[in-house]
């Protein structure tokens, strides 16, 4: 008798069935990598500020603050005791995944420099740098702004989650070593000074009164930046040193010049922190004695009409910043 006729097709199909799943397990990568890869891949970064929201952004900038404070508060006794005397902070960032907000680079922005008075010629020179200092950071950001709003005004020097360094560790390790250029030698002619020092050899109260004068330029200039300088190429950029010349017989002040220190940060595809920066002297033609200076420029310092002429030492910076 004939044997009944068997479909081709339904009679392969446990076959083909036992070949793609012995296929799909020989070719399969190893499950940890992949999906390793795929997180990596998929995962995006953005500067802190963007990612946080409501407290936690309220949070990062009271830290900051706190931060930058801290810092102005033990500098002159550690950091800015070495060449850069005059350490300020330009931008603190740090970068995050934008969706787990996982901590993943910090940099502090800081600029410093160095004001030099020729004794024998009145020369003035300066030299300016920005530093970027990484800091080392892991875990979340909720958990490191908790662990640092806590500290209050001891953030600066808390042991940060996951790494157990502070901020002022980071600071302390890329200042390491640094030094400014070699001044040059001394002359044996002693016929100019610095402003700020012939202030302070006169008497106490007019070097007081001049480092109150130069606080205020600072301060008028963080007060304005905002709308006017740091809306361009540059959205941070702080000032540092205001210094002149001054002959010690005339008394008179022929020039001036401000130093700036400016950054712009930016986040890579893979979180790292991109620092651009740039250093900025201006200088401010003056020509008059250093009582008149001093005066004029004792309230409203930036905006105060310079003796003899009818510009300020805002007017100066429009055209170099």
């Amino acid at each position: 008798m004939k044997q009944p006729h068997m479909n081709l097709s339904r009679a392969l199909l446990p076959i083909a069935s036992l070949l793609l799943i012995t296929l799909g397990a020989g070719c399969a990568a190893p499950a940890d990598e992949d999906v390793e890869q795929n997180e990596d891949a998929l995962t995006t970064y953005d500067d802190l500020w963007s990612t946080l929201d409501g407290d936690d952004l309220d949070r990062w900038f009271s830290v900051r603050a706190a931060l930058e404070t801290g810092f102005d508060r033990i500098c002159g006794d550690t950091i800015c005791g070495g060449d850069y005397s005059n350490l300020a902070t330009v931008r603190i960032a740090c970068s995050s995944t934008s969706q787990a907000r996982k901590l993943k680079d910090c940099a502090w922005v800081l600029g410093g420099s160095i004001e030099h008075v020729d004794t024998r010629t009145g020369k003035l020179t300066s030299e300016a740098r920005v530093f970027t200092c990484k800091i080392p950071v892991k875990g979340t950001a909720k958990t490191m702004l908790a662990k640092l709003s806590a500290a209050g005004d001891d953030a600066l020097h808390t042991p940060l989650p996951g790494t157990g360094k502070s901020f002022y560790d980071g600071l302390v390790d890329c200042f390491d070593g640094v030094v400014g250029s070699p001044l040059p030698p001394p002359s044996d002619k002693n016929f100019y000074a610095e402003l700020g020092d012939w202030a302070w050899e006169q008497s106490s109260d007019i070097g007081a009164a001049w480092s109150e004068t130069t606080r205020g330029l600072a301060a008028g200039f963080d007060e304005i930046c905002g709308d006017s300088f740091c809306e361009g190429e540059y959205p941070d950029i702080t000032a540092l040193r205001f210094a002149c010349s001054v002959n010690r017989n005339t008394k008179r002040v022929s020039r001036c010049t401000w130093t700036f220190a400016a950054a712009e940060t930016s986040v890579g595809a893979r979180g790292e922190i991109t620092v651009s920066t740039a250093t900025k002297r201006c200088v401010v033609e003056v020509g008059a004695q250093a009582g008149d200076l001093m005066s004029a420029l004792s309230s409203d310092p930036l905006n105060a009409t310079l003796p003899g002429r009818t510009t300020s030492i805002y007017d100066a910076l429009i055209g170099c910043l």
